[in-house]
């Protein structure tokens, strides 16, 4: 009997420990939801990289006349599109609108992009899509808010609504 305080004590230890490491693997957990199975709408505004002829006549000073000048002027163009976001477990893959892809690119799959170092987490969904060698955007969507994020040398700010799949009408 003289040892039973000590054995209590040692049992509410071990208890409280248990409860310290179930908690902190409750919280690992939630951080990365592997299982996750998402099929995104997402609408917004996209912005891409624009080529503009510009010709006309220019006074020159010094043979005193108009003389007729044509340059190409680049710029950027905003439009309103949608993409489409896919992830089953740890794969992912997103559609982008023809208007953001560039003309040397990748391929793709049908019009879908592997999406490469996703990470799934409780509030934050992270990815990169290769487009072609030099543009490798980066893809946020928060998964609080429904934002999404695409950045690179294309750049695309939305929206994202559960896609069910099913016809609207």
């Amino acid at each position: 009997m003289k040892y039973m305080p000590i054995i209590l004590i040692l049992v509410a230890m071990t208890a409280g420990a248990q409860q310290y490491e179930r908690e902190d693997r409750d919280r690992r957990d939630s951080r990365h939801d592997d299982g996750d199975d998402l099929q995104l709408v997402c609408f917004g505004e996209g912005e891409k990289t624009t080529l503009e002829n510009h010709s006309g006549y220019v006074w020159n000073a010094t043979t005193h006349k108009y003389e007729t000048k044509s340059e190409v002027v680049t710029g950027r163009q905003d439009f309103d599109t949608s993409v489409n976001v896919s992830i089953h477990g740890d794969q992912g893959r997103i559609r982008m609108p023809k208007g953001l892809i560039p003309p040397m690119n990748s391929g793709g799959h049908d019009g879908w992009w592997t999406l490469d170092d996703l990470i799934v987490g409780h509030d934050e969904v992270r990815a990169r899509f290769r487009l072609n060698a030099l543009n490798r955007p980066n893809v946020v969507i928060n998964r609080r808010s429904g934002t999404i994020s695409v950045d690179g040398m294309i750049k695309f700010n939305g929206r994202c609504e559960l896609d069910s799949g099913h016809r609207r009408f």
